[in-house]
């Protein structure tokens, strides 16, 4: 929804913009290169993905390009002394929660069941978090199970975390294959026929819960308002359901206060054009609201 996002922003002339979830730079990109007196903020978690980007806007970007750009290797969490230290001060925001195409096919870091890779799942490999590995292999069942239910919304958590202790006993589960075997012993033969793969739902619960992801939007997402000038426009794209809760409802506490007010009232959500080109794009929910 790259241009929805870029319109829905609604850039003045000479505005500060934060991307707060930087990813593959391609909101920044389309924004430094329409708008030529913006300035734009990038905030990236993940140190890989900081230099890929660096690299190649060192390597293929215009002088003017490279000179109105900031990009630092920090979580949104800490969006407000970001927006101190370098005493940027944002017409608008944006927050695009999904994961990049680059953490599922070149990270190694166990993001996807469809490779064979060590369990991290850390955004971020030099923070000192447990890894999806270590939760797999040291939480108690009870603590398994509500990680996979809650975060993954998994119907099959019980059986899930019940198999995952018994198998690791014999084995340590380190890594991609290892989980993947485990939750196909775990669910009923019906259910590892349908489109949507077994263990997709534990995956996306051991990520969320190794990187703290919900408790993190929450935080950065009343951070962005508050750092936000009057007038200034949030926009945050979700692509799971608990992260999209989040957001409505401090948008809608917020907007209850007075204190924001809905650009478009509930979720937009991507075209068929785009979903056609884009499948990842089909769970994409949007939300834009303004500041008061």
């Amino acid at each position: 929804m790259l241009n929805e996002v870029v319109e829905l922003l609604n850039i003045k002339a000479g505005a500060s913009i934060i991307d707060a979830t930087l990813n593959g730079g391609g909101h920044t990109e389309e924004i430094l290169e329409k708008y030529p007196d913006v300035k734009v903020l990038g905030i990236e978690w993940d140190p890989d993905i900081v230099e890929n980007l660096k690299l190649k806007i060192k390597n293929g970007k215009s002088d003017n390009f490279r000179e109105r750009l900031i990009i630092i290797n920090d979580s949104y969490v800490d969006l407000r002394a970001v927006v101190e230290k370098y005493n940027f001060q944002p017409d608008g925001i944006i927050f695009d929660l999904g994961l990049s195409s680059w953490h599922y096919e070149k990270s190694g870091r166990g993001f996807s069941f469809m490779r064979d890779e060590p369990l991290d799942m850390r955004f971020n490999p030099n923070e000192t978090v447990k890894t999806a590995a270590d939760i797999l292999n040291t939480a108690p069942e009870v603590e398994l199970e509500e990680i996979i239910r809650l975060y993954g919304e998994e119907d099959f958590a019980e059986d899930i975390a019940k198999r995952i202790v018994t198998a690791r006993k014999s084995k340590p589960i380190v890594g991609t294959q290892d989980l993947v075997a485990v939750i196909m012993d775990s669910v009923p033969g019906w259910y590892k026929k349908r489109k949507i793969h077994p263990a997709t739902k534990t995956f996306q619960a051991l990520r969320v819960a190794v990187n703290g992801e919900l408790d993190n939007v929450e935080k950065g997402v009343i951070a962005a308002i508050e750092v936000l000038k009057l007038g200034g426009r949030l926009v945050v794209i979700s692509f799971q359901g608990l992260e999209d809760k989040i957001v409505r409802e401090i948008f809608k506490n917020k907007s209850k206060t007075g204190e924001v007010k809905w650009v478009k009232k509930g979720t937009i959500k991507p075209k068929w054009e785009e979903v056609k080109r884009n499948p990842r794009a089909r769970s994409a929910k949007m939300k834009v609201i303004e500041k008061l």
